[in-house]
């Protein structure tokens, strides 16, 4: 039996995402990269990101339960002016991508014939939600960028979380995580997938489901295009009812970021409130282990800072053991009442300008 992993390492699959992608946003050189930009991980200082760093994991979340609504859904409409475009261009722009592709004649094992190719599309319209959560769709996010200041409020609890470096280059290109990691596209219209989900006609496409539900997974509005985003797409048969799935990472993080108010978490508001207390107390076991396996692992440390005069965030280098300095000299048993936190603050700057 085929699986969805299988089909990533087959050409003729990834040539029919390609052609797919490539008529959709109109841009006849798309090819399915077998290389990647260092992709960061946005996260919050918490628990279950230090223990994805420390355990060598990535947590994978099902695609319904993103905060965009039209992620990972099923889109199905065209007119019959559109369809008639879209058969014209398909044959044209596949032959492109296979030339540039170099895939064989003889991996081909059936016609594209655009007549009937045409009759997939019909003049009703039709959007299906949630399919991709039926089949068990997984996904991971990474950002090509350190720097945003959206991702770095949105993702990091308001620049006091960090952002973590990865090289999935390292892996071998016949890993499984290295196949399933894709650019998210960025688009006007979602992408018409009427053609590849009908399931009365014959298909163009060899496995036109599992093409479906990678250029979904692949597809978002470009409204989110400031998120720069690459994907882990998993999609296991059937799901498991979990909305997370915990994978091994495979290769360590070159460096971890640290958001300029990164120390925030370590102090409360109120010293009578216990809670508080023992909530920042956490936080700084948290940050102190993570720090450690950082110091182990040869990890770097930089501290993202504001540029003056600009709306840009600079990485500033760090050495471990001058935060857990900063940390042990200023933070006891328990965390540190706010009205301080700019004292101490002002510790780190100094620090990163010596």
């Amino acid at each position: 039996m085929m699986t969805f992993f299988d089909l990533q390492k087959d050409d003729k699959f990834r040539l029919d995402v390609s052609r797919r992608i490539a008529i959709m946003t109109k841009s006849p050189c798309f090819i399915l990269p077998n290389s990647f930009p260092v992709l960061y991980k946005y996260r919050n200082l918490s628990e279950f990101s230090v223990n994805d760093v420390v355990k060598e994991k990535i947590t994978l979340t099902l695609i319904g339960a993103f905060n965009d609504l039209f992620d990972g859904a099923f889109h199905r409409y065209g007119s019959e002016t559109e369809r008639q475009q879209r058969a014209e261009q398909e044959w044209e722009t596949f032959e492109k991508l296979r030339i540039a592709a170099r895939i064989p004649d003889q991996l081909l094992d059936h016609d594209y014939l655009i007549n009937t190719y045409n009759e997939y599309y019909k003049k009703d319209s039709r959007l299906k939600f949630r399919q991709l959560d039926y089949l068990g769709t997984y996904v991971g996010c990474f950002s090509s960028q350190n720097d945003s200041s959206l991702m770095w409020a949105h993702y990091a609890n308001s620049n006091s979380g960090i952002c973590i470096a990865y090289d999935f280059n390292k892996l071998d290109s016949d890993n499984l995580l290295h196949n399933t990691l894709f650019p998210v596209i960025y688009s006007q219209r979602p992408f018409d997938l009427k053609d590849l989900i009908d399931e009365k006609k014959k298909s163009d496409y060899k496995y036109p489901l599992e093409t479906a539900v990678l250029c979904s997974a692949m597809n978002k509005s470009e409204i989110w295009q400031y998120e720069n985003e690459w994907r882990i797409v998993w999609v296991l048969a059937g799901g498991n009812n979990e909305q997370r799935l915990s994978i091994n990472s495979l290769v360590k993080p070159h460096a971890i970021y640290f958001g300029y108010h990164f120390l925030k978490p370590l102090f409360y508001y109120s010293f009578e409130n216990e809670e508080e207390k023992q909530k920042a107390k956490k936080q700084k076991e948290l940050l102190l282990q993570l720090l450690n396996y950082m110091e182990q692992n040869n990890i770097k440390s930089y501290v993202m800072v504001p540029k003056i005069g600009t709306y840009t965030l600079t990485p500033i280098l760090i050495t471990i053991e001058k935060m857990k300095g900063l940390i042990y000299q200023n933070f006891h048993d328990y965390g540190v009442d706010i009205k301080y936190y700019y004292v101490i603050h002002d510790q780190l700057m100094d620090l990163l300008e010596q």
